[in-house]
Order: structure tokens, then sequence, then C-alpha cells
């Protein structure tokens, strides 16, 4: 992705509740989930009520298809998956390869969605990325390598809430997301919508987007080719805000 030299402020992950960054502080995972990431207990407690429904659905989801290997239909799954895999292997290979891009999708829906010139966009549109597992020969055990991207680009959230269950079931979760961010005055809550079929969509919302926070950021028509050459390449880039030219 283009990164931006000058006053350098690093994109990164954020607390999911006071939306303090991982360069100010140290983050952990929600145990349960390891979707969303707090930089204290107090934090983790005082979102709970926001993140309890998401987190029980992924932690359901995961048993689902833990069990689900041992069935029948499971081994029958390892036939058609890329070596071999489970459903619940797959699963696992992609919320590590969610969490080693989380800066590049974050990049990548910032710029998609134009959100310096409107950072209420936020509201009416995703990144859509469409991904498709690599084979052992070819990632070689590397994360960023696990998956390539077979179509990514900015879908409106009505015509998200008209696909199959559970698109709609995510971005009503993701709406409520957003609202209360709004509600405690903590800016917008963006999203990438990430699927590789034959799993369910994954939902991975970025916070805190305020107008201000992005006014340095320099947009750039070559967003996708960018990033189809990170994800190609497993890079991990290193994001940058401020003024100045784009370095690659």
């Amino acid at each position: 992705m283009p990164t931006d030299t000058g006053s350098v402020k690093r994109m990164s992950r954020k607390c999911n509740s006071c939306y303090v960054t991982g360069d100010e502080k140290q983050l952990f995972s929600c145990s349960r989930c390891r979707s969303q990431a707090y930089c204290s207990k107090e934090c983790q407690k005082a979102d709970w009520k926001t993140h309890k429904k998401m987190c029980q659905n992924n932690g359901l989801l995961e048993s689902v298809l833990k069990e689900h290997e041992s069935t029948p239909m499971g081994l029958f799954d390892r036939l058609t998956l890329v070596d071999g895999m489970s459903m619940y292997e797959l699963d696992q290979r992609l919320e590590k390869w969610v969490r080693w891009h989380s800066g590049t999708l974050m990049a990548a829906t910032v710029q998609a969605l134009r959100l310096p010139e409107d950072v209420t966009r936020a509201h009416t549109h995703l990144l859509y990325v469409k991904l498709e597992p690599r084979s052992e020969a070819e990632h070689q055990g590397a994360t960023g390598k696990y998956f390539r991207v077979v179509d990514v680009d900015v879908i409106e959230m009505e015509d998200g809430l008209r696909r199959p269950s559970p698109w709609p079931e995510s971005i009503m979760q993701l709406r409520d997301l957003g609202m209360d961010a709004i509600r405690n005055r903590r800016g917008y809550v963006a999203a990438a919508m990430v699927e590789c079929e034959p799993l369910c969509v994954q939902t991975v919302p970025f916070g805190s987007m305020t107008q201000d926070a992005l006014r340095r950021e320099v947009l750039h028509d070559t967003w996708k080719q960018f990033f189809i050459k990170h994800i190609e390449e497993g890079q991990k880039p290193k994001i940058l805000r401020g003024r100045g030219r784009p370095r690659q």
C-alpha cells in the first residue's frame, strides 16, 4: 500500500473500547473469539455489552466447525479443500491471516471508501474482499501468504443486506457497533467484509474514524493494485500518516 511521509502517526490495531492504538499501549485479544483487541481488563469489561453478541457468535461458529471435522461431511470437506484441510483449519488459518494483514485491510478500507473526503461513508459502504486459499507449496508456512485475492471492491451496505445469511446479521451488528461509537463520541466504525468460500463472511471492523483524524490522509486511485500486490507477496507494510509523496 502507498505510505505517506511527514508528520508520522502509524495506523494500527486499536483498543475496541477506548481506541488507544497498539503503538501507544500493548493490546491483547479477547480470549474467546480473538476478534477484538483491548488495552486493559477494564476496557474489555466496559465493551462487553457491545461485544457480547459478536463474541458468542464467533465462539459458537468455532465450536460448530470443530465438531463438524469428525462427521462424514467434515471428512468429505477434506477431499475438496486445498491440502486436505478441514473447515475448522481453514477458519483458523483465515483468522491468523486477518490479524497479520489488519493494517493493510484498514488502509485499503480508508482508501477504497474515500473516508478522508467523507467519513460518513463508513455508515453506508463496505470494503468487500474475496479470497481463495493457497496451497502449502505456495505459502510455505508464511501467514501473510495463506490466501490470495480473487476480488476486492466497494459495496453498499444495502447491497450486503440483500445477500444470503449471515450477511444481513453481520451488517446489522456492525451498524449497532457504529451507532454505539457515535453515541459515545468515538467516531465512525468502518469495516472490511472478508469472504473465503465455503466459510461464512467475516466482518473486520475499524473504529475511531473521524474526519479530523483522517485529514492528513492522501487518497490514491491505485489502492486496489497496491492492496493485491501486498497480499500476493505476503507483505506487512508500515502504514503511515502524514504529508508527502507515497512510497511502495
